[in-house]
């Protein structure tokens, strides 16, 4: 089996939580890396069992002079500049950490550049690799669970994070930065969004400086199956915790997830409901991971998509719209 070159732009956490994770894997070789500055680079690639990656702190530089299969794009949402299309000329498969853009028009750019390379894409969305969303990802489509008819759920933690995820012009915000992953787990199991209408607030953090995101929002949404959802988030809970819940309401089943490897299933088809207990520990993002590379081999898409990234983007975007029109629905 042919090892597939691997390259990763950007050295942060996720940066180095990718290269642990293939680095583990078998016929993947990490190959370069990339960040500003150097040192950032060559802690990633510290990660990574000798022979070690090569460094750069030029992303035009790395793809031109090392042939990669594939990159790892793993960068602050400010910090997108047109590397996801010139990898693409390159038929370089990519997997991009969410959200893909700070707006729409350039997330739909992305999606387009991707379409016309023929490359498989893939967008950090871990929490679809959970098991337990995936066992009532397979009940939905099986028929099993019946009609989806409501998603409830929350994100929330108490963090300043890094200066940059204070400043709305770079992250977009909680609900872009974090909730996201909550919006897109809606639209994997009810179906494609209609519309959003919703609020959002900073009421924890009026005294911290330079603090321009939302510490607080609640939303409803609406999708085209007719199934309803409403997520709410909060920046103002226990520090240190980082808590993501959420119940899907289906015709013949409910599901109460304490995380995405853990629920309890309720189904109610029948005289008497019967309890399904999953407590897994699943590693979601070696999932993830392993689920792009086979992709690629295989020549088949991937299991969260650009476009899959786009639509999301354009939920979240439509949140921070309805917001700062005082709760009018937008359509998404």
């Amino acid at each position: 089996m042919k090892k597939l070159n691997v390259g990763i732009l950007g050295g942060g956490y996720m940066g180095g939580l990718h290269a642990n994770v293939l680095a583990g894997l078998h016929g993947v070789n990490v190959a370069a890396v990339c960040s500003v500055p150097l040192e950032s680079a060559a802690r990633v690639a510290s990660l990574v069992p000798a022979p070690q990656p090569q460094v750069f702190t030029d992303f035009h530089r790395m793809i031109d002079s090392v042939a990669l299969d594939a990159l790892f794009i793993c960068l602050p949402p400010f910090a997108h500049d047109g590397q996801f299309e010139a990898a693409a000329r390159k038929g370089i498969h990519i997997f991009i950490e969410k959200p893909i853009a700070l707006d729409v028009a350039r997330g739909a750019g992305m999606a387009r550049a991707a379409k016309k390379a023929g490359i498989i894409t893939q967008v950090g969305y871990h929490m679809r690799y959970g098991a337990a969303v995936r066992r009532l990802k397979m009940l939905i489509e099986h028929g099993t669970a019946g009609m989806p008819a409501l998603f409830d759920g929350r994100f929330d933690c108490n963090s300043l994070h890094g200066p940059w995820w204070r400043d709305k012009s770079k992250c977009g915000g909680q609900v872009f930065e974090q909730l996201i992953h909550i919006y897109d787990l809606s639209t994997y199991l009810l179906g494609q969004p209609a519309a959003v209408a919703g609020f959002t607030a900073n009421l924890c953090h009026k005294d911290v400086p330079d603090y321009t995101v939302e510490d607080t929002s609640a939303v409803a949404l609406r999708f085209k199956s007719g199934a309803l959802a409403n997520i709410s988030g909060s920046n103002c809970a226990v520090p240190m915790q980082w808590n993501s819940t959420f119940t899907v309401v289906c015709a013949h089943l409910t599901a109460h997830f304490a995380n995405p490897n853990a629920a309890q299933f309720i189904f109610t088809k029948g005289k008497e409901p019967r309890i399904e207990a999953i407590a897994n520990e699943t590693n979601m993002y070696e999932a993830e991971d392993r689920a792009f590379i086979n992709a690629i081999r295989k020549g088949k898409a991937a299991g969260a998509t650009i476009d899959d990234g786009l639509t999301s983007l354009k939920m979240v975007s439509g949140v921070m719209a309805s917001a700062a029109a005082n709760g009018k629905p937008v359509a998404v």
